[in-house]
């Protein structure tokens, strides 16, 4: 089941009564027991790491075959914790990642570099998945774009 702990000053008041209602309900518990669960959850949250990344989409518009198809997603660790990424996954192997493989401090500023095999003629639109030890993880990256033919 869905946990909002970590978006619970996104939620209402009511939103969260409803939540920890259909939780308890669900799991057989007190409606304090979810409710004390919950807050221990949102504090321990409070001093991990978290990515907080400026554009989480890129779209490189028209490209001419053969040329450098790269982006850098640039990001920040928001949180209290060194942020560890782990892996950094792809939707096929026509695009390649590169990330920092050392930990990045609170506040520390880090990119993820993403490059795209531009040999591959017409539209694109391509996931990159980041996993590492933030809050939020994993997140969800995308490029698209559309390869043509080079001009002579």
């Amino acid at each position: 089941m869905f946990c909002p702990a970590a978006d619970a000053q996104e939620m209402t008041k009511k939103e969260f009564k409803s939540y920890v209602d259909s939780v308890a309900t669900a799991d057989n518990k007190s409606k304090k027991d979810v409710r004390d669960s919950l807050i221990k959850l949102d504090a321990s949250l409070a001093d991990k790491a978290e990515m907080t990344f400026k554009y989480t989409d890129h779209n490189f518009g028209n490209v001419e075959s053969g040329s450098d198809v790269s982006y850098d997603f640039e990001f920040i660790n928001t949180g209290k914790e060194p942020l560890v990424i782990n892996n950094v996954s792809t939707s096929c192997g026509c695009t390649t990642p590169s990330w920092p493989r050392e930990p990045i401090p609170s506040k520390g500023r880090a990119t993820i570099k993403v490059r795209y095999d531009s040999n591959r003629i017409g539209n694109f639109s391509k996931t990159i998945t980041v996993y590492s030890n933030s809050t939020n993880s994993p997140v969800v990256l995308s490029i698209k774009g559309s390869v043509q033919y080079k001009q002579k």
